[in-house]
């Protein structure tokens, strides 16, 4: 019976190596099998890595090279066959892939549903040469700001956003709403809206809903608080009737009156259940300090009423605070969610408009397709018969992707096939993405009815053995610690936690035992805060890492967030003189030569833009012309003196000219090619340019905005460049490191931010009226009706920051060096403080809660030039390049002569050429003022090809200049008579034309 693969894959464990030798075993059964094999990754990177592996080994096998025999023994003894036999089978299915290279499915899941898509345009009523739109955010923006702009005084939409904008001013909030109403627009794309929120959005089509709803909670809420003030009010009216004060009491104003007076301010959170709230409900005795004058009178006032308060409202308390909270958590963004259907809305009418199509709309509609139809007649579609679909990094697939897979996965077993999945969830860091670990840590005997056999790949190759043995303990302690808490406040395990952490053990293939690991927490003195202790230690260790042997190249530094990049980067600049390597010194702004493209293009946009054409003369003078031109010196004379000068008298024809060729123009006008090292640069940019000019006009002003939004973030390959990396961890996964340093270790454990959204489906009336509501991340919602999907979410922020932890120590092969902050609760520095301990004890090394240091550091190794005889994976030889504009020599001329030369008719023999000229000459002379006006009206007869030869033009000056000899025409043209073109005259007979009237 087939089955399902499951290859949990830790880190360095040899992920590619398995899918690889997968994919070769199923072509050395069938060389043809490559046409029913889908193989998805997640990137385009990883799919070119994929193929190429592949296609390298079956060559490799087919031609017995050295560094294809692990995969031929591993072929040989999963399948059984002899080695002529894999040889043989090898080479025929390289043949075969190579000649029907179309039908070799290795591809990212986007595109894998995109092929999908198209073939399913006509059922889904989409146009079959639809735009695929990659950016959300723009197509958001623009759609948010449509939807304002066609505002009118009756839109009920106006009214939900002046609602909005009061709330924000009543909080101390900024009244200008348009960026929050976008940045909250952007939960259209989220999965946990589109999978539960389609009855939410017919409900919003009622503009009264959200009134209605609002106005029930506000009631319940009003009721709540009614109540619990209501025995705030009945304890100071026993305590007036007494001639008592709250203040007589025990403990006085923080006594039993401070949880009265809490009541009554409409604070009804557990902790205001302390221990003085205890004890005065065990005993009247605690009510009274024994010193005090009417101890006897307060005891006895407690017996006979007091106390009784104190139980009724504790009664009621737990229950309306769970009602009181549910209402705030529920009210908070209704005036933001009303406006979303209206937002999701104006993104499809404007997608219609464009011809356009999201691709993130893609795993939703085909997830409806498929939920409501035949399956089997959506993946016909492809044109292809899958039978055994393989997905890589399958712990990083959403819950839509995997319902779409599924059943394309079920089609191929049922068929007999097997199918394989590799992922590990440890190493799940892209929730904000739509992904989930849950699904692979819930697949475990059966999909359906058919089997399930996961395997663990236990070995690590990447990393030394005392940081395998160090990761291995450590993660395991964090797992175990954090399950104590969980069960500390639950009473039972963590089982998800649990099971997703058990297979974290990995095993070493070396015999000696090398690698170095230090851990340090740091903590601000009166010097230096937290951020510089981070810094000075950070680059103390690098001078040390150098004189210890580890080269620039090696060393790498994650960060957990992008804004510490540049502050590491000018730590480094500034006080090492140490060049700091990251995407941020890759981005398109940081080209000098671009740049300067970009601010012409300001000043041509506008000539009154001081800062663009300041800009542009200080660069074109500073770093090109080598003037060292300071600010002061620029404003002694006007800033346009500085510009080249064969750019301010063209300013008018530069503007007239295509965006592209504009760009060209510019790169030749400043001299751009003196500046050294900027050809990677441009030659994405004008790439960039190009495809940005597929779909959009060469308008100036589109383009700039284009630029400052998307374009001047895109990055270009780093290549070889000395100096030290610098990743974020998301970016580092998939890559390993000589040294990793990982600085600022102290990143929350649970929101990292404070506007981190759940959507929640109410459980309970009157919350219900809505069936999906979006709710703030806070310790709020565990005494809420939401408490189920609180402890839902803090597990995946548990993970998902323990994740993030993991992916990062697991880069490092050599030595892993970390720093966090001393004594942070809720944050990775208390994981560590918990955790680090329990490795000590198991590796017997030293530990005084501030350093946790062991083995020796490993040096950098001499670099081996890899030699292969393997044809497929010979890297190219590099050559250096450079950005060159070539002015051409054609001229672009236009003819007017298309019909005559369709029809094959030369303009001689043409039966109509006596009429022609007639035209010709009748547009020329009503062209013609004065005699002056001759040349520029036969060049603009030459421009538009009414004169279409050098020889037609010869003949026509010759005509105009003798008629132009006559001196009664001179006399016409002579600019004291008036030109009236084309007009019925009307002479008397008896009369002669002295009128002073010329007609052409």
């Amino acid at each position: 019976m087939s089955e399902l693969l499951v290859y949990k894959a830790s880190a360095g464990s040899g992920k590619t190596f398995t899918l690889a030798v997968e994919y070769i075993k199923l072509l050395i059964a069938n060389p043809r099998a490559y046409r029913q094999i889908l193989a998805v990754t997640f990137t385009n990177k990883a799919t070119a890595e994929m193929k190429e592996r592949i296609l390298s080994q079956l060559y490799g096998i087919q031609t017995g090279d050295k560094d294809s025999e692990a995969y031929l023994g591993r072929i040989k003894e999963d399948t059984g066959k002899s080695e002529p036999e894999i040889r043989k089978a090898a080479g025929v299915a390289l043949g075969f892939m190579l000649h029907d290279y179309s039908r070799f499915r290795v591809e990212t899941i986007d595109s894998f549903f995109q092929s999908v898509m198209r073939n399913l345009a006509r059922e889904l009523e989409l146009s079959p040469n639809l735009n695929i739109e990659l950016n959300n955010t723009e197509v958001l923006s623009d759609a948010v700001d449509s939807m304002i702009e066609k505002l009118i005084p009756t839109s009920p939409v106006l009214a939900w956003l002046l609602d909005y904008i009061d709330e924000r001013i009543a909080d101390d909030k900024r009244w200008n709403v348009s960026d929050e109403v976008k940045s909250f627009g952007r939960n259209i794309f989220d999965e946990g809206y589109i999978e539960k929120g389609e009855s939410l959005r017919q409900r919003l089509r009622n503009p009264d809903v959200i009134k209605e709803y609002r106005k029930q909670l506000k009631a319940l809420e009003a009721e709540v608080l009614e109540q619990m003030k209501g025995f705030y009010d009945h304890f100071e009216e026993e305590l007036d009737g007494h001639a008592l004060v709250a203040e007589d009491l025990k403990n006085g104003s923080r006594g039993i009156g401070s949880y009265f007076r809490k009541l009554n301010n409409g604070n009804l959170g557990n902790d205001i259940r302390n221990t003085t709230v205890e004890k005065c409900l065990e005993d009247a005795k605690h009510w009274a300090t024994k010193t005090s004058s009417r101890h006897a009178d307060i005891v006895a006032l407690a017996e006979s009423s007091l106390m009784q308060i104190l139980e009724e409202a504790e009664a009621l308390r737990s229950k309306n605070n769970l009602l009181l909270n549910s209402c705030r958590l529920s009210l908070q963004h209704l005036n933001k969610v009303q406006l979303l259907a209206n937002i999701d809305e104006e993104v499809r009418r404007l997608n219609y408009d464009n011809n356009r199509f999201l691709l993130s709309d893609t795993n939703a509609l085909l997830h409806q397709l498929v939920k409501d139809g035949d399956s089997s007649f959506v993946f016909e579609k492809i044109g292809t018969n899958i039978r055994n679909v393989m997905i890589d990094e399958f712990q990083d697939t959403s819950r839509m992707q995997w319902g779409n897979f599924k059943l394309l996965l079920l089609e191929g077993l049922s068929q007999g096939a097997n199918s394989l999945i590799v992922g590990d969830v440890k190493q799940s860091i892209y929730r904000w993405r739509n992904g989930d670990w849950g699904i692979l840590n819930s697949l475990n005997e059966r999909i359906d009815h058919f089997p399930i056999e996961v395997k663990t790949l236990k070995t690590n190759r990447r990393s030394e053995t005392n940081i395998i043995r160090f990761n291995n303990q450590l993660f395991t302690a964090a797992a175990n610690y954090l399950n104590g808490v969980y069960k500390q406040q639950l009473g039972n395990d963590c089982e998800e936690l649990q099971k997703a952490y058990a297979d974290v053990a990995q095993e070493s293939p070396r015999s000696s035992e090398k690698g170095y690991v230090k851990v340090s927490f740091l903590e601000p003195d009166e010097e230096h805060d937290y951020i510089e202790q981070t810094l000075i230690a950070l680059g103390e260790e690098v001078t040390h890492l150098q004189e210890t042997g580890v080269r620039l190249n090696d060393i790498t530094i994650l960060v957990r967030k992008n804004k510490s990049i540049p502050r590491i980067a000018d730590y480094f600049d500034k006080e090492l003189h140490c060049k700091v390597v990251s995407d941020e010194a890759f981005r398109l702004d940081a080209s000098l030569a671009i740049c300067m493209m970009m601010d012409a293009l300001r000043y041509l946009s506008d000539e009154k833009n001081p800062i663009a054409c300041a800009q542009l003369a200080t660069s074109y003078q500073n770093e090109i012309l080598q003037k060292e031109i300071g600010w002061n010196e620029l404003l002694l004379l006007p800033t346009v003196n500085y510009l080249p000068s064969t750019f301010t008298e063209r300013l008018k024809e530069l503007r007239l000219m295509p965006l592209y060729e504009l760009l060209e123009e510019l790169f030749s006008l400043f001299e751009m090619n003196r500046i050294q090292e900027q050809d990677a640069y441009l030659f994405a940019f004008f790439d960039a340019v190009t495809d940005y000019l597929q779909s959009n006009s060469s308008e100036l002003d589109a383009f700039i905005r284009y630029w400052d939004d998307i374009l001047c973030s895109k990055t270009i390959p780093s290549g070889e460049v000395e100096g030290i990396r610098i990743f974020s961890i998301h970016k580092s996964k998939g890559l390993e490191f000589h040294t990793v340093l990982l600085p600022f270790c102290d990143w929350k454990m649970e929101n990292e931010t404070n506007n981190q959204l759940v959507w929640c489906v109410p459980p309970q009336a009157p919350f219900n009226a809505l069936d999906i509501l979006p709710i703030n991340y806070s310790t709020q919602m565990a005494e809420s009706i939401y408490g189920d999907e609180y402890l839902k979410e803090r597990l995946q922020l548990w993970v998902d920051n323990l994740n993030l932890l993991y992916v990062a120590f697991t880069r490092a092969g050599k030595n892993l060096i970390i720093w966090s902050r001393k004594g942070q609760r809720g944050t990775m520095s208390e994981l560590l403080t918990n955790s680090l301990p329990v490795v000590a004890q198991q590796e017997a090394v030293e530990w005084d809660e501030e350093l946790y240091e062991q083995g020796e550091l490993c040096a950098s190794e001499e670099e081996k030039v890899k030699e292969t005889t393997n044809k497929l994976v010979r890297k190219p030889d590099k050559l250096p390049i450079r950005m060159e504009s070539i002015r051409p020599d054609i001229e672009f001329r236009q003819s007017n002569r298309s019909a005559d030369f369709i029809q094959g008719t030369e303009e001689e023999d043409s039966d109509d050429r006596f009429i022609n000229r007639g035209r010709m000459l009748h547009t020329l002379f009503s062209a013609i003022d004065t005699a002056d006006d001759i040349d520029s009206a036969i060049e603009r007869l030459l421009f538009e090809g009414v004169i279409s030869t050098r020889e037609k033009e010869a003949e026509i000056r010759e005509l105009v200049q003798k008629a132009f000899s006559s001196p009664e025409i001179q006399d016409w043209y002579s600019g004291t008579w008036t030109c009236s073109m084309s007009v019925p005259l009307y002479i008397r007979r008896k009369e002669c034309c002295k009128h002073a009237v010329r007609t052409v």
